[in-house]
């Protein structure tokens, strides 16, 4: 992205947009680092319903913002809008990330290089050659690429509408070809023909956010394997409790938003703040 950041004197706005972003962390950890390094800036929640995302980067060409994140459900959309866009954006379709100077705007994607530096954090190293994906959304795309770009050899997509797993095998196969790419539903028996024998496993859909997910074949992941969950809960998600329950090592999706948040606020200011710094205020927020 053309430009450099602000000059630290210039008071700037920073968000997060999605629908909805009451749940989300992301205030509490960016405006916690940003009090703790004495910042002139401030981050905001912005809920924005479906539809209204071009009236809102107008706003922020605009007015005095530095940047922000995407969340569900605009991210696949602010990376059609954006001015610019990274080579993660390109390629799968979807930002979390906006970057502004000048009035223009620049997409990147931290999604998939937080959850490897999250996952690197837990001790489970960035490489994994054959990983099952459970999602197509925008954050399953960012975390395909980036596993694809660290030496992942086989992603399986499983989706409840295949098709949209299809899509993402895809478009991302042209840009990974030394990754094979397979796509399919999320049926019980789909699942545990694609589970057997993986590295990791990658929870990304809408269903973790709903609680249980009663038919999940958990007696089928085998204790080799790891598992992530991108959605995050005090405790633990239920998928990741019960498989811990099992011997299975499981992960939820909080050191991921940490990681990817602090990746993020290296786009936007310049300074490199450890991901662990962002976790352990996520942590104080949810009372961890």
């Amino acid at each position: 992205m053309p430009g450099a950041p602000r000059r630290s004197g210039d008071p700037s706005l920073l968000f997060v947009v999605g629908h909805p972003v009451s749940h989300s962390l992301s205030p509490a950890m960016h405006n916690g680092i940003i009090a703790r390094l004495g910042l002139p800036l401030y981050y905001v929640p912005v809920d924005l319903p479906p539809g209204r995302l071009g009236n809102f980067l107008q706003v922020v060409r605009e007015a005095n913002f530095l940047g922000g994140n995407v969340t569900i459900p605009h991210k696949e959309e602010a990376a059609g809008m954006a001015d610019t866009r990274s080579d993660a954006v390109e390629a799968c379709g979807a930002a979390n990330t906006l970057v502004v100077r000048g009035g223009r705007v620049h997409a990147e994607n931290t999604d998939g290089a937080g959850f490897l530096d999250a996952l690197e954090g837990n001790g489970w190293g960035r490489r994994f050659p054959r990983v099952v994906l459970l999602g197509a959304g925008g954050a399953a795309r960012g975390i395909a690429w980036s596993l694809g770009t660290a030496g992942t050899r086989r992603i399986d997509v499983l989706n409840r509408n295949p098709r949209r797993a299809a899509d993402l095998a895809a478009a991302l196969s042209p840009r990974l070809p030394r990754v094979s790419f397979s796509a399919g539903d999320l049926r019980p028996a789909t699942l545990r023909e694609a589970i057997r024998g993986a590295d990791l496993i990658v929870q990304c859909t809408s269903l973790g956010l709903r609680g249980e997910w009663e038919n999940f074949p958990i007696k089928d992941v085998e204790k080799t394997a790891r598992f992530a969950d991108i959605v995050y809960r005090a405790g633990g998600t239920a998928l990741v409790r019960r498989l811990r329950a099992r011997g299975v090592p499981a992960v939820d999706g909080l050191p991921m938003l940490a990681h990817q948040a602090a990746r993020s606020f290296a786009l936007w200011t310049g300074r490199k703040i450890p991901g662990e710094a962002f976790l352990g205020i996520a942590k104080k927020a949810l009372k961890i």
